[in-house]
């Protein structure tokens, strides 16, 4: 028997399949696509940023890989590893999960994990993987997967945790913060840092909930 859906949602089949390329550059093509409304069928056009080199079957899915990796250690309380970065198109530094792009044959749980001792130090045990997700679906085709890592910082190899960054990784910084105080630790970072950082909206909104929620709880 079919499963029930759980919404009344309307699904249109409509093609994008009728792409023009409007500009190329060494990692990122612009693309206008044209499709037509199903409503209307007035012929509609959007412009897209997409990545380029996507050779493989699973790149051609999943672009990149964002790790939740959480430091779990007995009698503490557990803290969340983050990466803090500049990112030139923002022109500040952005404080965000750790992440990374699949490599060519490579899995995403590999590259998970591949990404997390790179630029944190640190190995994990993966817990959970997500469904494919979108990064921001009005501007770019690019999909990622979120992996869930347990960090346990007793074992041997995390004693001495010690990134492993490429060159343009240059200013990537670790920052390990409780999870239970995520959300104010984050909007004082902000305000401190107003001029030279930003928040990711990914980790934002992963913190805004985690907040959220223990409000509604603690209301009940």
């Amino acid at each position: 028997m079919a499963e029930k859906n759980l919404y009344d949602i309307t699904f249109h089949k409509i093609a994008t399949d009728k792409v023009k390329k409007l500009g190329n550059g060494s990692w990122l093509e612009l693309q206008e696509i044209e499709y037509i409304d199903p409503n209307t069928k007035v012929i509609r056009k959007w412009e897209l940023c997409k990545r380029k080199n996507c050779t493989t079957e699973n790149k051609k899915n999943i672009d990149a890989v964002d790790i939740h990796a959480i430091i779990r250690e007995v009698n503490m309380p557990p803290q969340i590893v983050l990466v803090i970065q500049f990112r030139p198109p923002i022109g500040r530094y952005c404080i965000e999960f750790p992440s990374g792009f699949i490599d060519d044959n490579e899995t995403v749980e590999a590259a998970a994990l591949r990404e997390l001792h790179e630029e944190t130090g640190y190995y994990g045990k993966i817990r959970r993987i997500s469904e494919p997700i979108c990064y921001e679906p009005g501007l770019t085709d690019s999909l990622t997967k979120v992996v869930d890592v347990e960090i346990d910082p007793t074992s041997v190899e995390n004693i001495n945790p010690k990134q492993k960054l490429e060159v343009d990784e240059w200013s990537l910084q670790v920052l390990k913060i409780p999870l239970d105080n995520l959300y104010d630790t984050l909007q004082k970072l902000q305000q401190q840092h107003s001029d030279e950082m930003w928040i990711d909206s990914r980790l934002y909104n992963y913190a805004f909930g985690l907040n959220s929620a223990k409000e509604y709880l603690f209301c009940q």
